[in-house]
Order: structure tokens, then C-alpha cells, then sequence
């Protein structure tokens, strides 16, 4: 597991560099490899919805309300929302074999995304970025994931443009569903 050539991977399946298959181990246990990178976003995440609810009580005034199970317990869907969407898609397409390398490059193209969302909501933790700057990093990479989708469903699933934009929406829909699903439990 090399996460430099993975990140190498991630980049020319988002390109036009029909080598990608190369940098990553596309077997079972590549498949099971990369619910690590999965594991390696929790923190991110933590350190994303810390940032959050510390901004959101200094500007209400109140005490922060720092994430508690239930932020793991919406984490969890989310996060695995991709992989049951995939399998689904790839079933009513009769796409199998495409299934885990889909997989495996959406779960380290995932990962690498969240990393400059974690450091700029860092930053600003340590008052080192205004909130609005680390705000507007991590919206325009959440957005990001949709082309993102679109992208690998295209180049890694195989998908035509206009079903991989489908896909690429209906992935990010489902995801924003169990998120806003999330939100109003913590209400």
C-alpha cells in the first residue's frame, strides 16, 4: 500500500492517463485496502465538524457542542453510502467487473480530498485561517466530489457521459441525504 502512488493513481483516472489500473492493486485485497482509506478520512472529518460546531458557538455565543456518538453514527452511512450506491448501480447495469476498481479509486480519491478540507478547517482551529476561508476551501471540494464521481464513473466504471452524470448525482444525492438527515438530529 503506497499512498503516494495511490494519490498518482487518483490523478490520472481524473485525467486522460489510461494507465491509472497501474498504481493501484485492483484485487481482493486492494478491495479491502482501500476501506482503509475510509478509516484514514475519520479523523478529517472529526477535525471538520470540530471546526464547525466551534464557529457556530462562537457565533450564537453559546458553549461549543463538540461531535458525540451521533456524529459517528451519520459518519458511518456516509461514508459507505458510495460503496452500496456502486454496488447497486453496478448490479443493475451488469457492471461486476468493474465494480471494485470503481471502489477502490473512489475510496482513495475520497480520502485525498478531505485532506485540504482538514488543513484549512486546522488552520483555522489555530486561528491561522478565518473561518470563512476554510469554509469556502471545504465547499468547493465538496462540490469538487461530484465531478469527481462523474469523472470515475466515466473513466473507471465506464459509463457514457450522460449515465455517468446521473451516477455522479445520484451518488452525491444520497450522500447529501444522509447528511441533512443528520443535520435535523442535531437540531
Amino acid at each position: 500500500m503506497n499512498p503516494v502512488l495511490y494519490f498518482s493513481g487518483v490523478i490520472k483516472a481524473l485525467g486522460q492517463d489510461d494507465s491509472w489500473p497501474d498504481d493501484f492493486d485492483l484485487t481482493g485485497t486492494g478491495f479491502c485496502r482501500s476501506f482503509f482509506a475510509i478509516f484514514l478520512s475519520v479523523p478529517c472529518y472529526f477535525i471538520s465538524a470540530v471546526a464547525i460546531q466551534a464557529e457556530r458557538a462562537r457565533v450564537l455565543g453559546i458553549d461549543p457542542l463538540y461531535p458525540n456518538m451521533l456524529f459517528f453514527m451519520i459518519l458511518a452511512p456516509y461514508m459507505l453510502m458510495f460503496f452500496f450506491c456502486a454496488y447497486v448501480i453496478s448490479v443493475i447495469f451488469e457492471r461486476m467487473e468493474l465494480f471494485k476498481p470503481w471502489v477502490i479509486v473512489r475510496h482513495w480519491a475520497m480520502f485525498f480530498a478531505a485532506l485540504p478540507v482538514t488543513a484549512g478547517f486546522g488552520l483555522y482551529l489555530l486561528n491561522l485561517l478565518p473561518f470563512a476561508v476554510a469554509y469556502g476551501v471545504a465547499m468547493f471540494i465538496y462540490l469538487g466530489t461530484l465531478a469527481i464521481d462523474i469523472r470515475l464513473a466515466s473513466r473507471v466504471a465506464g459509463f457514457q457521459w450522460g449515465p455517468a452524470v446521473f451516477i455522479g448525482c445520484f451518488i452525491t444525492g444520497m450522500s447529501m441525504a444522509v447528511l441533512l438527515i443528520g443535520a435535523l438530529q442535531t437540531v
